[in-house]
């Protein structure tokens, strides 16, 4: 298959409020979304499970690939069987984000809301909490998660999640986000979307040209 430049689709899951419409997006779910979508108790976790699932059907229709049966590799990572697509998908609030490439990919979306600091000062690399900690107000909030969405990211796209300890590698910000790290010798891409929604969103990929991230409406994912 032709290369397959890295794309993020983001939507907004409330379509899902409608109980007519949510049981067809239920019915359409194959059986190990169906099982991850009933395991949850509330609802908002079940429209972001389904959300998700319908992002990335999306992605693959777009590409022209089924989607085939998926897998949980060694490293508890998600893979469609038999394709050459790598996916990461991510949720937060009601919005729902899955970015897909033909190289490791990570993504991360966070609803910006204030939050204890201290967890940055205790976690995070000490260069990210001293960013964060010179600016007032919510300027803070918000530099917290355009650092969290970076990291969560990179921790995604490694295997390692939250195995990997947040204050074990360093986002650098500037023209080019860098990543100092030990966990190999690859080389990552990071790439910010801002759609002005009060959302941060982040995307780590080893491919350098990461596109810009493409809004869906909900009801355009539905078959």
């Amino acid at each position: 298959m032709p290369a397959v430049k890295t794309v993020t689709y983001c939507s907004d899951v409330s379509f899902l409020d409608d109980p007519q419409v949510y049981d067809r997006a239920y019915e359409s779910m194959p059986e190990y979304r169906r099982k991850k979508v009933d395991a949850f108790k509330f609802p908002k976790d079940k429209k972001l499970s389904m959300g998700v699932e319908l992002l990335l059907r999306k992605a693959m229709s777009d590409l022209g690939e089924d989607m085939g049966d998926m897998s949980i590799s060694k490293d508890g990572k998600p893979f469609l069987v038999g394709s050459k697509i790598q996916f990461n998908l991510s949720h937060s609030g009601t919005k729902a984000m899955c970015s897909v490439s033909d190289k490791e990919v990570g993504c991360d979306v966070e609803l910006v809301e204030p939050i204890d600091l201290r967890i940055a000062e205790k976690f995070f690399f000490d260069s990210e909490y001293d960013t964060i900690a010179s600016l007032e107000g919510d300027s803070r909030y918000d530099m917290f998660y355009r650092f969290w969405t970076l990291k969560e990211s990179f921790m995604k796209i490694t295997g390692l999640g939250i195995r990997l300890p947040l204050n074990s590698f360093r986002i650098t910000l500037g023209d080019e986000i860098k990543v100092d790290q030990s966990v190999d010798d690859r080389q990552y891409h990071f790439r910010e979307f801002f759609l002005d929604d009060g959302y941060r969103y982040a995307c780590c990929s080893l491919d350098k040209d990461i596109e810009d991230i493409i809004p869906i409406e909900g009801t355009d994912m539905m078959y």
